[in-house]
């Protein structure tokens, strides 16, 4: 009995790690997630970031022209594993590194956890919002990081550079650092090519169903029925007083008598009738 009760314990045990493990796992992979709290819980986000899913948790370095400055980016996630990185204690996914001073210096650009993303048909823009604030321009306000995703197919996936293009520093507010990554991620493929209008759908069909009416009742009219010539369409009799049957229904409905007398439809011939029994009046005994 011992023993069973310490098997059932064990399993107890395992049972727990097994729990641990897998919420520990579940909180990796909501790390590597870029958030959109300025829009809210919206679909569009999500579909936006599916886009450059291939990309998500990866990281890239760049440096700018002058090699003042190097640059650590996370694509929804932390921008390096550097512990001088994590030491800034916040989900920086765009940090800046000066280069030229003996001490190196740290700058959170922006933050994957505070983000917003849109997107054109070859190229889709990932921001990285609430920066540390600048210094003394740009009116102390927060830094921010814009990364436009270009679409180039002959870059492989895990071959992407970053490339850094300006500093937009001269102005009050809204300032941000722009960069680019050319990457086949973001190329259209033919799936995301915009399909047919619902009325292009219905003239295919209606084509479709007027050729087999035709084709099939030919060939019925014509084997089955021995018909020849003209007599070989489908509901011939039917389509050569079509005309006719439109003209008479347009003639009832929409023409207006001038007569105040009430409307009324005569049968051809009924006016020659009304004419000859007038003239036929002498010939009746008095």
């Amino acid at each position: 009995m011992k023993q069973g009760k310490r098997h059932k314990k064990m399993n107890y045990v395992d049972i727990f790690w097994a729990f641990l493990v897998l919420l520990m796992y579940l909180v990796d992979v909501s790390q590597s997630d870029c958030k959109f709290p300025r829009h809210g819980p919206k679909v569009s986000d999500k579909d936006l970031q599916r886009r450059i899913q291939p990309l998500v948790g990866k990281t890239y370095f760049g440096t700018d022209r002058t090699n003042s400055y190097k640059y650590f980016f996370g694509v929804c996630t932390l921008a390096s594993n550097l512990d001088r990185i994590k030491a800034l204690n916040m989900p920086y996914g765009m940090v800046q590194e000066t280069q030229n001073d003996e001490t190196k210096k740290f700058y959170g650009i922006g933050q994957y956890t505070n983000s917003t993303i849109i997107q054109g048909r070859d190229w889709v823009i990932l921001e990285y919002l609430d920066g540390q604030p600048y210094g003394s321009h740009c009116g102390s306000e927060p830094r921010r990081a814009r990364v436009m995703f270009n679409c180039d197919s002959s870059v492989a996936i895990g071959d992407e550079q970053l490339v850094i293009y300006e500093e937009e520093n001269n102005k009050t507010q809204e300032c941000f650092y722009l960069f680019e990554m050319k990457t086949s991620v973001v190329c259209p493929t033919s799936s995301s090519t915009p399909g047919l209008s619902i009325g292009s759908i219905l003239v295919i069909v209606f084509v479709c169903v007027l050729s087999l009416y035709l084709i099939l009742g030919c060939a019925y009219m014509r084997f089955v029925l021995h018909a020849k010539g003209k007599e070989q369409c489908p509901n011939y009799s039917f389509w050569q007083d079509f005309g006719n049957l439109q003209a008479d229904g347009c003639d009832l409905v929409c023409r207006s008598k001038t007569s105040s007398g009430s409307r009324s439809y005569k049968g051809i011939g009924d006016d020659q009738l009304e004419g000859e029994e007038d003239k036929d009046d002498h010939l009746l005994p008095m």
